[in-house]
């Protein structure tokens, strides 16, 4: 598999995993926060890298 398609994958991995364990827990926490921040900037650079190659 492509770098490009990894990064993207794990983003979206990432956010699914931060969401249910928010709505398990019914609370946003700074964890929770930074995990989709940190997901979504992955996001972010695999699809930069697909344009550059």
């Amino acid at each position: 598999m492509e770098e490009w398609k990894k990064s993207v994958l794990i983003g979206v991995i990432l956010i699914i995993l931060a969401a249910m364990f928010a709505i398990l827990r019914n609370e946003f926490n700074i964890w929770i926060i930074l995990i989709l921040i940190l997901a979504a900037v992955d996001i972010i650079f695999g699809l930069m890298r697909k344009k550059v190659s």
